[in-house]
């Protein structure tokens, strides 16, 4: 089936990252479905015995998506749409990564360590998420702006770190020094821009354990995303690269040789 597909067009790894993302994608719908979605419920439904008589709701005045919806349809299509984003922007970063090593598998492995640490993983250390209907509602655009600048920020440390490690290997360094001073430079990195961030606008008014449950599960649905598509387009590419090779030796003689 795969020999069907060129993989030498960027276009074909683009639509094949795009669709595996929909498809990891809704395996991460599945997980917040069967782990995450209760614990929001629990969240809302402290939220609202919280809440002053004839105050505001804790889903708002009017909710423009119901509840069911929004565990339901709503969360998948939401799941399919982000897994198809990061399957583009995966697809983008490894046709980017120039790597005369480890073929397509390591490209992709590279590039999408680097989206997932700086979509994923830096957002959530510095501004953990909070379940819906918990923290103030007038906070949102605050706390939407410093989330888009802890990605920017760490996806130009993380390629940064990249593009310093491929110095310190073209200069002959060892594994072990330049993982080493790689890594100290990356988390000294962090460090400073993680001290000058201010911290979350948001004060939590529900159980910590049931926050930190929320929290814990989105950065696992997350990260199971990140994982299903980098190990799906990787092991696609390049098994489309390794069934074109055979092909590609396998020309007729007739081809090569000129008639005398």
């Amino acid at each position: 089936m795969l020999t069907r597909f060129d993989f030498t067009r960027p276009r074909t790894i683009v639509l094949a990252a795009v669709l595996i993302g929909v498809l990891a994608g809704l395996a991460g719908a599945v997980f917040h479905t069967v782990a995450t979605e209760p614990r929001i419920d629990e969240a809302i439904a402290i939220e609202e015995t919280q809440a002053p008589a004839g105050g505001h709701d804790a889903g708002g005045d009017e909710a423009v998506v119901s509840r069911r919806d929004q565990k339901g349809a709503g969360l998948f299509l939401a799941y399919a749409l982000t897994g198809a984003a990061f399957g583009l922007f995966l697809a983008i970063a490894s046709l980017s990564i120039r790597t005369t090593t480890g073929g397509p598998f390591r490209r992709v492995v590279v590039a999408g360590s680097i989206l997932a640490g700086a979509v994923t993983v830096a957002p959530w250390l510095k501004y953990p998420p909070n379940p819906p209907a918990v923290g103030d509602p007038d906070s949102v655009g605050e706390r939407e702006r410093l989330y888009v600048l802890v990605i920017v920020l760490a996806a130009l440390l993380l390629a940064g770190a990249a593009h310093l490690s491929a110095r310190l290997r073209d200069r002959g360094w060892p594994d072990d020094r330049r993982v080493a001073a790689v890594v100290a430079a990356a988390l000294a990195g962090f460090a400073v821009v993680f001290a000058v961030l201010p911290g979350s606008p948001d004060t939590i008014g529900v159980p910590a354990n049931l926050v930190w449950q929320f929290r814990l599960n989105s950065l696992t649905g997350n990260l199971l995303v990140w994982t299903l598509l980098i190990l799906g387009l990787g092991v696609v590419w390049t098994e489309a690269a390794r069934r074109r090779a055979p092909a590609q030796n396998s020309m007729p003689l007739s081809a090569e040789i000129p008639a005398s």
